[in-house]
């Protein structure tokens, strides 16, 4: 996606929107593993020329089929991402400024590189969702186990037997 900047610098200050919606794949073959690179994305935002920088701001509305954290049903999560980043096309261009050739400001490495950055590290299928048993697996969502609700480490048994035996001392 490319952002055609060269009457932003006959205006100073003036914003310029832009919106562009395309499939995820036109960002790379390296993004395919990840879940909303099935999917297509939104892109919109303005930009400016400030006097010495062009300034691009914008955010990215995105969806993918991600697995619940604590139940693995896959559910659909919608993102939003935003990023903001500064252009310049002067050799002399400041350490924070991306350098470009003047004409036309390419957003597909900045728009990839938010994506990936802001991948959720957790996706829940719903806010309150009860996970899996950790001894029999099932989805505690749908209905509960049938497990013994007290289990106690195998490795803290001795523990156990120690305040079992304290309680029949004291009753």
């Amino acid at each position: 996606m490319k952002l055609q900047v060269e009457q932003a610098k006959e205006h100073i200050g003036k914003k310029f929107p832009y919106s562009y919606t395309m499939p995820s794949v036109e960002l790379g073959s390296d993004v395919v593993a990840f879940p909303w690179s099935r999917h297509d994305i939104t892109i919109s935002g303005e930009f400016w020329f400030d006097g010495q920088n062009y300034i691009v701001q914008g955010s990215i509305e995105s969806k993918g089929d991600y697995d619940c954290s604590r139940c693995l049903k896959t559910t659909e999560h919608e993102r939003n991402d935003s990023f903001e980043e500064i252009y310049s096309d002067r050799r002399d261009a400041e350490d924070d400024a991306t350098p470009f050739n003047g004409e036309e400001i390419d957003l597909t490495e900045l728009i990839r590189d938010t994506l990936i950055i802001n991948e959720p590290s957790q996706v829940l299928c719903q806010d309150d969702c009860k996970g899996l048993c950790v001894h029999c697996g099932a989805n505690l969502n749908v209905s509960p186990c049938s497990c013994e609700s007290f289990v106690v480490d195998p490795r803290f048994a001795e523990l156990r037997a120690l305040l079992d035996e304290k309680d029949d001392r004291l009753s």
